[in-house]
């Protein structure tokens, strides 16, 4: 179904969006698709928040720090990060258990993302640094500083914000910077990362290049949820006004959730749901929106090759055809998928299978649909 879609060697830039695991979940199904027909080689790119961050962090565990072949993805790491994620929780009062809320006592009022981090060394077993990580594809892993309120990126060759700075040898563990892209304001709440003193240089603000050696303002900062600034993931691979960015072809897989009713924190860590106060739901809610407008105009008007993929979208708004054929979800499924939880307990064998079908799903129906009214020259 990508004959004449994707240009014969042109590179891929991956977005995955925030949702905890209900996203790690979606995103998966993505990829498998991608793998069956062989694209995961071309994929130069990956920008993530939250829940997309958490699926690549458990894909390179697998893999030993390696992005894999398309066809080591099919036979054993999808079916790693599978066992992982239906086997339990990563975070939740109930996962701690007493003997854990008491190991880590004040720090569960007011450490919880630096304690996300150990969790996902312990759990699951990613215990690799930024350094290990591959050069190819680049991996950014996007959280937002609430010191400077812009897009603190960790990558395997710096970290920081234009406006705070860059480092170019950050010694920072991969679980820390996936623990700050998923930390939801309050109900984890930021992660505190401690900074070295020396090797900071102030960058331009569009090409990233470094201008001078600076002193950081202070030697710690606070890192909240990627979501908070942007929840798609676009802002490193898709600029409105400058296009795509070290790469050709743009997948997006959205798997946010619709905004929901008002929940308090401390129903929200009882449950084990990550559900930010209302007004961050909603600017969040809205900034996702106006970023999805956008990219679907560049994408109809020509200006952008790519494809974005919506978690909830039924096979009958992709296909009539083929939704009436039986073979794919219901309209009704698709809804389920969409209004699974957002949060980072352990998921069911037939919840796993149902969502990330559904991301399979739409990333083949996404594409083919795609082909026939854009088909790209080979």
């Amino acid at each position: 179904m990508t004959a004449g879609v994707f240009p014969s060697s042109g590179r891929i830039g991956l977005a995955l969006s925030g949702g905890g695991i209900r996203a790690a979940v979606f995103h998966l199904g993505v990829l498998k698709h991608l793998a069956e027909q062989g694209l995961l080689e071309r994929v130069t790119q990956v920008s993530t928040v939250s829940g997309g961050s958490l699926m690549v962090g458990a894909v390179f565990s697998s893999t030993g720090g390696r992005w894999p072949a398309s066809a080591e993805f099919l036979k054993s790491v999808y079916p790693s990060v599978r066992e992982t994620l239906v086997s339990g929780d990563l975070f939740s009062f109930r996962a701690l258990g007493v003997g854990g809320l008491l190991r880590e006592n004040v720090g569960v009022l007011f450490r919880r993302a630096n304690i996300l981090a150990r969790l996902l060394r312990a759990r699951w077993g990613i215990r690799l640094k930024l350094s290990d990580l591959p050069e190819k594809p680049v991996w950014h892993i996007n959280t937002t500083c609430l010191e400077t309120g812009k897009n603190w990126r960790f990558a395997r060759a710096a970290m920081g914000d234009w406006q705070f700075g860059r480092h170019y040898s950050p010694d920072v563990g991969v679980a820390e910077a996936i623990a700050a892209s998923a930390a939801v304001p309050y109900v984890i709440g930021a992660l505190k990362l401690p900074l070295p003193e020396h090797g900071w240089w102030q960058t331009n603000p569009a090409t990233k290049d470094p201008i001078r050696q600076i002193t950081p303002p202070q030697r710690s900062v606070r890192l909240w949820d990627g979501g908070a600034y942007e929840n798609m993931a676009l802002e490193p691979l898709y600029k409105p006004t400058d296009g795509l960015q070290d790469c050709e072809v743009l997948i997006c897989s959205d798997a946010s959730a619709p905004l929901g009713g008002p929940s308090s924190i401390l129903s929200s860590l009882l449950s084990g749901r990550l559900a930010s106060p209302r007004l961050f739901d909603i600017a969040a809610d809205q900034i996702r929106s106006l970023r999805s407008r956008m990219l679907v105009k560049s994408i109809k008007q020509g200006e952008v090759h790519g494809f974005l993929f919506r978690i909830g979208a039924p096979a009958r708004s992709l296909d009539r055809e083929a939704a009436a054929s039986g073979e794919f979800l219901s309209d009704q499924e698709s809804g389920a998928c969409l209004s699974y939880p957002t949060n980072l307990t352990k998921i069911s064998s037939s919840n796993f299978d149902l969502i990330a079908r559904h991301g399979h799903e739409v990333a083949r129906l996404t594409i083919a649909a795609f082909g026939e009214r854009h088909p790209h020259p080979a």
